[in-house]
C-alpha cells in the first residue's frame, strides 16, 4: 500500500510539473471585467466598444481609439497582446501614446478580466483567433490568414552557380477565414537575372481553436517565359499549435504538380519549432526547422533532408515588422553546401512600416 501511495504522489508531482507552464492562467470574471471596462475604458472606446468620433473627448485625443466591436479587428488581435497594452500602455507596444498604462491602477486579475470582457463584446467564432497568428517560419507554410507583405531572399552556396532567389509575397485577408496570395519570383545566377515566375493562390482556414489552426491552400506558379514550361500547381495543408506558453509548433505538407508532367513533382514535409521566451515582441526568438522532400517517382537516395536553424528578430515594439535569418544545412546528398535565408515581414494590418520603431 505504501508503494502505491508513493507512486501516486510521484505521478501527481509529474502532472504538476507538466502543467506548470499553464499555471498562470486565470479564469476570467466577465462581470468584474465589465465593471472595470465601464469605469476605465468606456469613456474613450464607447460603452459597447465602438468609439464615437464626434465625441469632444475623442476629438481631443487626436486619434480615434480602436473599434473593439469590429469582429475582424477583435479576432485577429491575441489576448496576450491586449493585456500588454492595458498593462503598459499603447506606446510600449508601438501603438498610440494616448492609450495610458494601467499597471499601477489594475491588478493582474482585473487586466485579465477586462481583456476577456472586451473579447466578448462581439461574436468572433467565425474568425480564426489571433492567438494562432504564430511566427512565420522560413520554409514551413503558415496556417493563419494574413494581411502581410513579405520579402524572402535565399542564397545557395553551390559549385559554379551560387544563385540568389528573391520572392516578394503579398498576402491579403479575404472574408472571415480566407487569404489571397500573390508572389513574384526573381532568380539571379551565373547565366541570368530575371523574373521567372508569378504565383497566385488562395489559403483557407479549415479548423481552429485558441490552441490550434489547420488551413489548406492552392497555388498556381505561372512561368514568365511560357516556353520554359506550363507552370506548376501546388497545394498544401498547414498546421500550427501552441504546445505551451513558451513553445509553438508548426508543420506543413506541400504537394507539387508540374503541369506538363505531374509525376515529375515532389512532396515536401516541413516542421518548425520556436521558443517564445518573452511576451515582448521586440526580442530575438530562436527556432529550428526540419524539411524532407521526396519525388513522386522515387529511387534510392532521392529523399532529401535538411535542417534550418533560424532566429526571428522583432524590429518594432509591436512586432508587426520582423526579420528572420536562417541557415539551411543539407542532411543528405544535395548538390549545394548550405543556403542562407533572409525574410523581412510587414504585417500592414497593424500599421505602417515605420510605425513603432
Amino acid at each position: 500500500m505504501l508503494t502505491l501511495i508513493l507512486r501516486a504522489r510521484s505521478l501527481a508531482a509529474g502532472v504538476i510539473v507538466l502543467l506548470l507552464p499553464f499555471s498562470g492562467l486565470h479564469a476570467a470574471d466577465l462581470q468584474n471585467g465589465q465593471a472595470v471596462y465601464a469605469s476605465t475604458c468606456a469613456v474613450c472606446h464607447g460603452p459597447a466598444g465602438a468609439p464615437d468620433p464626434n465625441s469632444p473627448l475623442v476629438q481631443g485625443l487626436g486619434v480615434v481609439p480602436a473599434d473593439l466591436s469590429d469582429p475582424l479587428f477583435n479576432s485577429r488581435e491575441p489576448t496576450g497582446d491586449w493585456e500588454m497594452v492595458v498593462r503598459y500602455g499603447g506606446h510600449a507596444m508601438g501603438l498610440a501614446a494616448q492609450m495610458p498604462p494601467h499597471k499601477e491602477a489594475l491588478s493582474d486579475e482585473q487586466v485579465a478580466d477586462v481583456t476577456a470582457y472586451v473579447k466578448s463584446l462581439v461574436d468572433t467564432s467565425a474568425y480564426p483567433p489571433g492567438e494562432m497568428n504564430l511566427f512565420l517560419p522560413t520554409r514551413t507554410k503558415k496556417a493563419f490568414p494574413e494581411d502581410e507583405v513579405v520579402y524572402k531572399g535565399r542564397y545557395s552556396n553551390e559549385s559554379g552557380e551560387n544563385p540568389l532567389k528573391s520572392v516578394l509575397e503579398i498576402e491579403k485577408r479575404i472574408g472571415k477565414r480566407g487569404q489571397g496570395i500573390l508572389e513574384l519570383v526573381h532568380v539571379n545566377d551565373a547565366s541570368r537575372s530575371e523574373l521567372t515566375d508569378v504565383e497566385v493562390g488562395y489559403k483557407h482556414a479549415l479548423s481552429w481553436s485558441n490552441r490550434h489552426i489547420l488551413s489548406g491552400a492552392v497555388i498556381y506558379a505561372a512561368p514568365v517565359d511560357s516556353g520554359d514550361s506550363d507552370g506548376e500547381l501546388q497545394t498544401y495543408l498547414a498546421y500550427g499549435t501552441e504546445l505551451s506558453p513558451a513553445w509553438i509548433l508548426q508543420g506543413s505538407l506541400r504537394l507539387k504538380f508540374p503541369m506538363d508532367k505531374a509525376s515529375d513533382g515532389a512532396a515536401e514535409l516541413a516542421g518548425a519549432l520556436h521558443y517564445v521566451h518573452s511576451p515582448w515582441p521586440r526580442q530575438v526568438f530562436p527556432g529550428l526547422e526540419i524539411i524532407a522532400e521526396q519525388p513522386y517517382r522515387s529511387r534510392n537516395g532521392d529523399l532529401e533532408w535538411t535542417a534550418l536553424p533560424q532566429v526571428r528578430i522583432g524590429l518594432t515594439r509591436g512586432g508587426h515588422v520582423a526579420l528572420n535569418l536562417g541557415l539551411e544545412l543539407p542532411l543528405s546528398g544535395q548538390s549545394w553546401d548550405n543556403r542562407a535565408y533572409l525574410t523581412l515581414l510587414w504585417d500592414f494590418a497593424d500599421g505602417g512600416f515605420f510605425k513603432g520603431w
